[in-house]
């Protein structure tokens, strides 16, 4: 790498290997004021522009350039005395670190840094010739990182006549904080590399439609909400250049996590390839099995080599209903009933984890009218509202039935129901906690009575500190799981329930980018419910990355996996096969094979020590050759 950034007038940023240039007097940072945020009706969203400021004052030492602004100037022409101080620093590896000191002496609320903000005119060639890499979900990866962005616009919603945003979430869409682009053999990363789990965004950005000139932003959005009066100072964000591949960004956060952060656990969860998801008493309230039915549906599924049960709605009020209350239900079989049923299925060699929400609160729960002070708070200072819409086979529900509010794991009382919730989950027989929605649905807390204070960003950090003492709270052989792939639970996590991108196959999903960056993590697929066309397809993706089997038939309503009995058969043939690898698949070393494969062949190898394995499938509906085997449509094959 030989990155060098510098400043005549507008950024000058010199790449060692991409011929990259920079749009002319582009901006390289942007602010967002929130003049209405004490009151009024002000613009709650005011651009600051770096390309519309004074010139910087320019302090320039070995390997660092700083630059000072004394106020800034926004878009409207009104003039905020509002100090920056932004950094950049040439590290030794050739990467450059962006930091930036906000002193806001103003009367308005600074709620958003862009920055570092790079405007590309043009990479190696043109962008349609590019890849753009991004961890959403397990992976996305999209030719033309132009196009890609224009996808963003909104018609109407946002300002996309000044810049069209894809907007990645981190963390929610997004399950590392890093994205990139491929141009010319090398690999452009942007990424934030912060200690403290703060939420952020990274941006793809593009011009007006209407422009002829295209332009590709690359861009990291934070949310300081500084207040008047107060300095904050703002830190952790990376560009590199690297020779090669996405793969060389992951190999540069990977070792940037294990510096800071990550251990990799190596849990013997390995030994579950699956769980069948049973879902008891519906959100409308019917009941579709009881806690005698269990024993039952683990032998259906530990036939097929799924030796789990992952019980949901097993409480009085159903499902998505009554958080966060549970209590077993005398209509399922009683407190005694379930424990003997948990009692039958560990007696049988099975694994039993009830459920939990880690997110909601039903706003007809004791606790919504006892903790509204739990409660997370909008920018306007209303709580958080989430609505679900599970319906029978009428349409009323369709509209909308169940209505949430969000716990803030900022508020001591939500942080002790939450480690209530999981004691007694645990004296109740379960294998662990499952703690749905834990490791999804960030949002932004303005409530300053809460541990964060005026720091609205930190939802990830406090559910972390949390969700560590629950991991504390487990015994041996005692498991923890949440729903979404975040790379910061990966190390305290037994296993994730799969959401989001890439959990299930489509054209366009890559889970090769989190999979080989954190491959010891243990993550389920998802949304395969019956025989549906190209069902099987679905089960060989998940082999192939090397994910493990969430088998919800009818989402979780099926009395047993007798209702699909070719997804079973072919489910326990793979089970079989992955049980031969199981090593390989739970602490290889994912890569992807450089070798010449058929048209719809795709494969993996799994390296562990010195041995190897690669996978291959045929994604297709027609017999091809791999080396000397003969593979048929729709079918994998382990090469040793």
């Amino acid at each position: 790498m030989d990155m060098q950034f510098d400043f005549d007038g507008s950024p000058v940023l010199t790449l060692g290997g991409t011929a990259l240039a920079l749009r002319e007097n582009g901006d390289f940072w942007r602010l967002h004021l929130d003049c209405a945020a004490y009151g009024g009706t002000d613009n709650r969203e005011l651009g600051v522009y770096s390309h519309a400021q004074e010139p910087p004052a320019i302090t320039r030492t070995p390997g660092k350039l700083e630059l000072s602004y004394p106020r800034v100037r926004a878009e409207d022409g009104r003039v905020f005395d509002i100090a920056l101080t932004l950094t950049v620093v040439r590290e030794e590896d050739g990467t450059l670190s962006f930091a930036v000191e906000i002193a806001n002496r103003s009367s308005v609320r600074v709620n958003e840094l862009q920055y570092p903000l790079i405007g590309l005119e043009h990479t190696s060639g043109d962008f349609a010739e590019d890849e753009f890499v991004a961890p959403v979900g397990l992976g996305f990866r999209s030719h033309d990182p132009y196009r890609t962005a224009q996808s963003g616009h909104t018609e109407y919603m946002a300002a996309d006549y000044k810049t069209v945003w894809r907007v990645f979430s981190y963390p929610g869409e997004m399950s590392m904080p890093w994205f990139g682009i491929e141009s010319g053999g090398h690999f452009l990363y942007l990424g934030r590399h912060s200690a403290l789990w703060r939420q952020c965004a990274f941006l793809l950005g593009s011009g007006p439609r209407e422009e002829s000139a295209h332009e590709v932003i690359l861009a990291a959005a934070s949310y300081p909400a500084v207040r008047p009066g107060e300095t904050l100072c703002l830190d952790g964000f990376v560009l590199a250049e690297f020779a090669g591949d996405w793969r060389r960004g992951a190999d540069c956060y990977r070792a940037w996590a294990e510096r800071s952060w990550y251990t990799p656990r190596h849990s013997d969860f390995a030994k579950i390839d699956g769980w069948q998801r049973v879902i008891l008493k519906t959100q409308y309230g019917e009941i579709l099995h009881t806690y005698a039915d269990l024993p039952a549906m683990y032998r259906e599924g530990a036939r097929r080599g799924i030796p789990m049960l992952l019980v949901f709605a097993w409480w009085v009020e159903g499902m998505d209903n009554g958080y966060p209350a549970y209590r077993p239900d005398p209509a399922l079989g009683g407190e005694e009933g379930l424990r003997d049923a948990i009692r039958t299925v560990h007696a049988e060699g099975g694994t039993v984890i009830l459920y939990a929400n880690g997110h909601l609160i039903d706003v007809r729960s004791d606790f919504a009218r006892e903790h509204p002070d739990a409660q997370m708070i909008d920018i306007d200072g209303n709580a958080y509202r989430e609505a679900y819409r599970f319906a029978n086979n009428g349409t009323l529900l369709r509209y909308g039935n169940k209505s949430f509010v969000t716990g803030c794991y900022g508020a001591a009382a939500w942080r002790e129901k939450i480690l209530e919730i999981e004691r007694r989950h645990l004296a109740l027989g379960s294998d662990g906690t499952f703690f749905d929605q834990l490791g999804i649905n960030f949002y932004f807390c303005f409530d300053e009575r809460h541990d964060h204070g005026a720091r609205i960003d930190l939802d990830p950090e406090l559910r972390l500190r949390t969700a560590e003492k629950m991991r504390g709270m487990l015994a041996k052989g005692q498991y923890f799981g949440t729903e979404w792939a975040i790379d910061r639970f990966a190390g305290i996590m037994d296993f994730i329930h799969g959401c989001g991108f890439g959990q299930s196959f489509s054209e366009d999903a890559y889970p090769a980018v989190f999979r080989y960056t954190f491959p010891e993590t243990i993550v389920s697929n998802r949304f395969l419910h019956d025989e549906r066309e190209g069902w099987k397809r679905h089960l060989n993706y998940a082999f192939l990355h090397g994910l493990i089997f969430d088998v919800s038939i009818y989402r979780g309503r099926a009395p047993s996996l007798k209702a699909v009995p070719a997804y079973a058969a072919y489910l326990g043939t793979l089970t079989a096969l992955r049980r031969r690898y199981i090593d390989f698949f739970t602490r290889g070393r994912y890569d992807l094979p450089a070798e010449s494969l058929p048209e719809r062949v795709r494969a993996v190898r799994y390296t562990l020590g010195d041995r190897e394995i690669t996978v291959f499938w045929n994604d297709s509906d027609v017999p091809c050759t791999v080396g000397e085997t003969e593979m048929a449509p729709q079918s994998v094959w382990v090469r040793e």
